[in-house]
């Protein structure tokens, strides 16, 4: 996989979630994922620039989170949590490496390992909506038999 892409794309999803963080630290940022989606399913519309040395990174697409499970869906990569395993699939290559589950304290590190670095990040949340929870199936891929997987657990 393309992994400055796929980097940036997994680093926005503490930022959308929780809507303006510039001003936010990485526990906070979890701490609010975490009571927002113990409650409710929760949907963001964001749209995202990142810098890092020299390159520039765009994405825009949305994150469902509910309990220890989340969604997310951007233009280059596609990653779904069920609670079990992690599914980080890249649609252009047919390509999906199934990994143990992430949880909130891995976003938490790999968060802090991003601003460690120095990257800059902008982000803009377009929407922020809460519904009823989903099925635990939303939250799991639905994959044909072109897809190549590297399972990792």
């Amino acid at each position: 996989m393309k992994r400055p892409a796929f980097i940036f794309f997994i680093s926005f999803f503490l930022f959308a979630i929780a809507g303006n963080c510039s001003a936010q630290t990485a526990d906070r940022l979890v701490r609010e994922v975490r009571e927002a989606a113990a409650d409710a399913c929760v949907k963001v519309l964001y749209y995202f620039k990142a810098d890092v040395d020299d390159v520039s990174i765009s994405d825009k697409g949305f994150v469902e989170a509910q309990d220890n499970m989340w969604h997310l869906k951007g233009e280059t990569y596609e990653v779904f949590t069920d609670g079990n395993a992690t599914w980080v699939l890249d649609a252009s290559s047919k390509e999906a490496v199934i990994e143990p589950a992430w949880t909130y304290d891995d976003l938490e590190r790999f968060y802090e390992s991003l601003q460690a670095s120095g990257s800059v990040f902008d982000i803009v949340v377009d929407s922020k909506t809460e519904s009823p929870k989903k099925p635990v199936s939303d939250f799991t891929p639905v994959l044909g038999a072109e897809w190549i997987i590297t399972d990792l657990r």
